[in-house]
């Protein structure tokens, strides 16, 4: 069952495509920067999915605590440093909510591009001020599109909303090499799991 947060439209993009698969999402716009990543992953699309759309999920792979209602318009909030900041709003996703989630298939989420001080050097992404952090809505959203591909998954990743100037694109860079990890950690997990 697909489920869309009210006034989102589901664009039917080819999956070569770059362009969003949602579409008019408030204070939302796509940028000449996105973040476009790709894997082949040995758990199965439902597994993959379970991965980024549940807390235990996360745990998993790629942060030690989160925060997942796991409904559209629920919190999406990831907790790296969870014990100096357990509600992650200095170094997490606190205000992020999930924008789409389609069991097995797609999950869109909010992301907050830049950390609430510099205290993790480059193990979080760079500073920003509160008003930059943490507009309301948050600027950018991730992607991820779920295929089965022979007894695993093609998973397709995209994060979307990165503005412009020196600051937003450190915050890209940043991430882009941030995600190729989290991917390659979701990619180790499953190979672990697939081993007889």
């Amino acid at each position: 069952m697909r489920m869309l947060l009210s006034g989102l439209m589901l664009a039917l993009a080819g999956a070569a495509n770059a362009a969003p698969v949602l579409q008019n999402l408030p204070g939302k716009t796509e940028t000449a920067r996105t973040v476009v990543l790709a894997a082949d992953i040995a758990c199965s699309p439902a597994d993959s999915w379970r991965m980024w759309a549940t807390e235990a999920g996360v745990r998993r792979f790629y942060a030690p605590a989160a925060h997942v209602d796991g409904t559209v318009g629920g919190r999406y909030t990831i907790m790296f440093f969870p014990d100096e900041d357990p509600e992650g709003l200095v170094h997490g996703t606190a205000g992020a909510h999930l924008l789409a989630a389609e069991p097995g298939r797609f999950l869109a989420f909010e992301w907050v591009a830049f950390a609430g001080d510099d205290t993790k050097g480059q193990n979080a992404p760079p500073y920003a001020p509160p008003a930059m952090r943490l507009p309301d809505p948050l600027p950018t959203w991730v992607e991820i599109r779920l295929t089965q591909a022979g007894a695993g998954t093609h998973l397709e990743f995209r994060h979307y909303g990165f503005g412009e100037g020196d600051l937003w694109g450190r915050s890209h860079a940043w991430f882009s090499r941030a995600w190729a990890g989290v991917l390659g950690q979701m990619r180790d997990v499953c190979n672990r799991a697939a081993r007889p």
